[in-house]
């Protein structure tokens, strides 16, 4: 901001932001001018000057500081509280508003202490602007830019891990001051935040400290792993923190998540606690005896993450070899119980799969040691109607009845592990293999009657062939005791709005043009079975609309088909708790990526009895019903 004095030749002359004129007439000459000086910086001067019968006055008018507006006071711009900390080495904010009588522009100072900050002055009045000010004591914690009267002010700087200046609590309060040229001023009254969640102090949280890092192996397959560790966190106010270690089996560790990446989690600690974190994981049944990796990691309540020290150390896990166990028997399919989808539109995972392979060259190959004879497998899962001819060793793979490991992993995932310590010896000719696999929600189901599922007469089954470590595989033998795989009827409702025209009392749709399409998401063709409630203006799931001729419109009033028809061909829509069968016969799903479905059409009639002008509201309601096997 520039202000300049000018004098001006004779009668006029004037200082500071408001001058007043003032003319005389009617007055004797005289030659006596009048000068009276009060202050430098106040009130510069006074003159009067009679010449030619008119008198010149001046007056400076002082500069007034900037105020608050009301409800905008300085504040923390995101809560930085005891139970919200700002981390450290992020920014702590605070933004507030202010107005300046003389629309100058003004800073925002945020100081340790209630003392007036010292505004900054301009070194002569020819000066362009003004320096922000400084805070008269204590520390200070930002100063804004210069803002124009009236817009929001921001303060911002970055916390560290340092003790000074940030404390783990730091006091602050809120100051303006505007930039005039000549007599810059602060606000008399400061700001310490404007509610509870913003004000001030804010809070500094600290990073955990972590140095030392372990775990109890070496350990045998099936044991308890304990991950250890000596770590604290330096917060105390309010309360200490507590803390948590988390195990990676590779640096994949997010310091945004204090989660480790993909699918490389090991252990966490499942409670905080103020010091030294443990973490544990059962190991597998079957695991190699092997070295494995192990990362850890410390982060506080807060997410705020240890840095150095122990952080990220990679300290191996051993796993022990162990006795082997010889385990006989037949294939079993999902251990003997029926199969049940649960999984809408995706696949079903956690079934399982146990089969023993055996081997007249024994189970362990010439040399001993870890050279297995029996190393691999050929397995398939299938509707029996189609057999091991169909869905054998290089079946194709289909997911309505038919699962082959041939397929390869990206295609049908079954996971299977070897006890590879089962095989005692030359003498033992079997090992045993346990397998988890996933369905599509689309495979085909075998329960119930003719009435109920067109393949109501077969069953499930697996089939297996070992392969040794020559390659050479044997015929696929199935499985003894079959398994039903259940109908699974789920839908998935696309729309979730039925806007019906805008009518007045008496007026009907002309025809059922509103829609709503439902798809299948399980394995069964389906029908609807329709419910609705009355429409108000007031209309919730628990506060239904009241029984009103004049304000509610039945649920009645309603009619939909699979067809847009003229309205009064309609079904008439049945209460909630009394739905109402439509045969839409939504044929099964043969495909995963696109799933079948199939359009409801809707309309409605407004009765000339309401007068409740508005909007109304109501809500219908959609189940699924297996159709009838024909229709799938």
């Amino acid at each position: 901001m520039l202000y300049q004095k000018k004098i001006m030749n004779k009668s006029a002359r004037s200082a500071g932001k408001i001058t007043v004129v003032t003319a005389l007439s009617g007055v004797a000459i005289f030659a006596l001018v009048f000068i009276f000086n009060i202050g430098k910086t106040e009130l510069q001067k006074v003159e009067a000057q009679f010449d030619n019968g008119a008198a010149t006055t001046t007056l400076t008018v002082l500069n007034t500081p900037p105020e608050w507006t009301p409800g905008l006071e300085g504040r923390e711009e995101f809560e930085s509280s005891t139970t919200t900390p700002t981390n450290s080495g992020r920014t702590i904010s605070w933004i507030g508003t202010a107005v300046d009588a003389n629309n100058a522009p003004y800073f925002m100072i945020i100081c340790s202490t209630s003392a007036a900050p010292a505004p900054a002055q301009a070194a002569n009045a020819f000066s362009l602007g003004t320096a922000p000010p400084s805070c008269s004591a204590g520390i200070q914690w930002g100063v804004s830019t210069s803002t124009v009267s009236g817009s929001v002010a921001r303060v911002a700087t970055s916390t560290n891990e340092a003790i000074s200046p940030f404390g783990e609590s730091n006091v602050w309060y809120a100051w303006v001051c505007d930039d005039d040229p000549t007599n810059a001023r602060c606000s008399n009254i400061s700001s310490q935040g404007t509610n509870a969640t913003n004000s001030s102090p804010f809070n500094v949280n600290r990073r955990p400290i972590f140095t030392a890092f372990g775990n109890n192996g070496p350990i045998d397959p099936g044991q308890l792993l304990s991950f250890l560790s000596t770590s604290t966190d330096p917060d105390v106010v309010d309360a200490e923190d507590t803390i948590f270690l988390v195990v990676c089996q590779a640096d994949t560790y997010s310091t945004t998540t204090n989660q480790c990446g993909g699918g490389d989690f090991l252990a966490s600690t499942t409670l905080g606690v103020l010091s030294n974190a443990t973490a544990t994981r059962a190991l597998a049944a079957i695991i190699q005896d092997a070295n494995y990796p192990a990362y850890g990691y410390i982060y506080d309540q807060h997410g705020h993450s240890a840095v150095g020290g122990a952080q990220g150390t990679n300290v191996q896990y051993t796993v022990r070899n162990v006795a082997p166990t010889v385990s006989g028997g037949t294939i079993s399919l999902n251990g003997g119980t029926d199969i049940l989808l649960t999984v809408p539109g995706n696949q079903t995972t956690g079934f399982t799969l146990g089969f023993v392979v055996a081997d007249a060259n024994s189970c362990d190959a010439v040399g001993g040691g870890n050279a297995d004879e029996i190393t691999n497998f050929a397995a398939s899962v299938f509707r029996n109607g189609v057999g091991t001819s169909t869905c054998g060793i290089g079946g194709t793979y289909n997911p309505n009845f038919c699962y082959p490991s041939t397929a390869g992993a990206s295609v049908w995932n079954i996971s299977c592990t070897a006890s590879s310590t089962s095989c005692l010896g030359p003498t033992d000719d079997t090992m045993v293999f346990n397998c988890s696999f996933p369905l599509w929600f689309i495979a085909d189901p075998t329960d119930g009657i003719i009435t109920d599922t067109p393949f109501y007469n077969q069953m499930w089954a697996a089939g297996v062939a070992g392969i040794d470590n020559n390659n050479a595989t044997g015929s696929m033998s199935t499985s003894t005791i079959d398994v039903e795989l259940f109908s699974f009827v789920a839908l998935d409702l696309l729309d979730e709005l039925i806007a019906y025209d805008q009518l007045e009392p008496g007026d009907a749709m002309v025809n059922l043009s509103a829609s709503t399409s439902m798809r299948v998401l399980g394995n069964t063709g389906l029908n609807q079975l329709l419910g609705g409630d009355s429409m108000c203006g007031t209309y919730t799931t628990s506060n239904p609309c009241p029984v009103s001729s004049t304000s509610t419109i039945p649920q009645s009033e309603q009619r939909y088909g699979t067809s847009s028809l003229v309205y009064a061909s309609g079904i008439s829509l049945q209460p909630t708790t009394t739905p109402a069968l439509l045969e839409i016969q939504i044929f099964k799903a043969l495909s995963t990526s696109t799933p079948s479905s199939k359009r409801t059409h809707w309309g409605i009639s407004v009765p000339a009895s309401i007068s409740l002008a508005g909007s109304y509201t109501g809500q219908n309601t959609f189940l699924g019903v297996r159709s009838a096997p024909a229709t799938w």
